[in-house]
């Protein structure tokens, strides 16, 4: 109930891509698969409207440069996903949509042409060099390759910026705790660090600490905030509050606060710190 609410507040675009954010690849690779079904049937109608003969077989060889979008559609969202999982600055992510885009293109088209070539001459016997493939016979396509590849990382980066903007609105700004009969509301952006206080947890403001009964791995999938990251088994840190990182030389770290507190970080951890500061 609580997702449909927040649904509301979208587009009628927005909504379907974000409910259906793990389906726009096979949307990709269905409208691949029509439209080389589509091109067959044009040809065939081309053929029977001008008397012209009908061969299946070669007009099945020069769709395979249509067919080879069915599994670079896959492709293509995967290697969004993969970026859209690093934490990079958005000048070079912008970079490295247009090298997916600009790569994808290129091995299919290569690819395609190979096989075309390889294919021709073993069912037909005609040498043609993937050089004159896709100068004469693919080239009215290349332009139409390239949209394709443009228009699904478009759709990959709308459904990752969907889901990274109802993620937002999902996160939780204030937390509850209790003192005795007293209910004291806490701003998440506020918390400096949280540490495991068994029976409890402890949260750590400026104004104080305050006992919240719950546990580390609770309170983590409570916030769902990229500014929390757990340091160590008993310890939750916010990134924003972190100054340096001094090492241990045996692997672990001492973590300070821009108040001056120290944290440690266990080596278990750093990895995922690290994805959270660079």
């Amino acid at each position: 109930m609580g997702k449909l609410i927040e649904y509301q507040k979208l587009g009628k675009i927005e909504k379907w891509f974000t409910l259906n954010k793990n389906k726009a690849n096979h949307f990709f690779a269905l409208a691949a698969l029509l439209v080389t079904v589509s091109s067959i049937f044009q040809d065939f109608l081309f053929s029977e409207i001008n008397n012209t003969g009908f061969y299946l077989r070669e007009v099945l060889l020069f769709k395979i440069f249509w067919l080879f979008f069915i599994p670079f559609s896959y492709i293509t969202f995967f290697l969004h996903n993969k970026l859209s999982q690093a934490s990079i600055k958005s000048v070079f992510r912008i970079l490295l949509l247009i090298l997916i885009i600009a790569s994808l293109f290129t091995v299919q088209v290569l690819s395609s042409s190979v096989l075309i070539s390889i294919l021709g001459t073993i069912w037909f016997g005609f040498r043609i060099t993937v050089w004159q493939l896709i100068t004469t016979k693919l080239i009215d396509y290349l332009g139409i390759a390239f949209l394709f590849y443009v228009l699904a990382i478009w759709v990959a980066e709308y459904i990752y910026r969907t889901s990274e903007k109802v993620k937002r609105d999902k996160e939780v700004k204030i937390i509850t705790v209790r003192e005795g009969k007293k209910v004291i509301p806490i701003n998440v952006s506020e918390i400096k660090w949280i540490n495991s206080d068994k029976p409890y947890i402890s949260i750590h403001t400026e104004e104080g600490r305050f006992l919240h009964s719950s546990t580390l791995k609770e309170i983590l999938d409570e916030l769902d905030n990229s500014n929390f990251v757990r340091i160590h088994r008993s310890t939750i840190v916010n990134v924003l509050e972190i100054d340096k990182l001094v090492s241990r030389l045996n692997g672990d770290y001492d973590v300070f606060l821009k108040s001056g507190k120290e944290l440690r970080l266990s080596r278990n951890y750093k990895d995922k710190l690290n994805s959270r500061l660079f």
